[in-house]
């Protein structure tokens, strides 16, 4: 809202936000390389839920809309040397759950139940359904669902695991 309101009136908004939950609980972002250890450690080869709460508004009217995308996430059994040189990357600190599947972390993730752009951190088919319950005009985008995981091939950490990569 507060972003919304340094914008000319009419200018379509979206915000969204994403939160892990593992088997003991919401995870946040680990901000240490010891909590991102911990945490992907206790994901290491269990499911859990990936939520994303989106929000559209138009700025400085009262049309706002929300919504909720869920996907449930089933990490490999990774190794602790695989663990490590992704922890030392730096890439998972300032990340839900400590891991980003668009990055290094989808080398940690078997399989993806749902969308896997819920699991990036923006559910597209939900934020265009939603500009357009607030009056984003026609036609809108269409969102595909193209499963990013089937044509992905497994390849080891390697070094474009870097911290360097942005």
């Amino acid at each position: 809202m507060a972003v919304a309101a340094t914008m000319p009136p009419g200018t379509y908004v979206i915000a969204a936000d994403t939160m892990v939950v593992g088997p003991a609980g919401p995870l946040g972002k680990p901000g240490t390389r010891e909590r991102a250890r911990e945490m992907l450690a206790n994901l290491r080869g269990k499911r859990h839920t990936v939520l994303t709460g989106v929000c559209a508004l138009r700025a400085q009217s009262e049309d706002e809309a929300l919504g909720v995308s869920r996907s449930a996430v089933k990490m490999n059994q990774f190794s602790d040397a695989d663990l490590d040189t992704y922890v030392a990357s730096g890439e998972p600190l300032d990340r839900a759950g400590a891991y980003a599947i668009q990055g290094g972390g989808g080398d940690f993730v078997e399989a993806v139940a749902g969308r896997v752009d819920t699991v990036v951190g923006l559910d597209v088919g939900l934020a265009l359904r939603l500009l357009g319950e607030i009056g984003y005009p026609d036609p809108l985008p269409k969102a595909t669902d193209v499963s990013l995981m089937a044509s992905r091939q497994r390849r080891p950490m390697s070094a474009l695991r870097s911290p360097t990569r942005v």
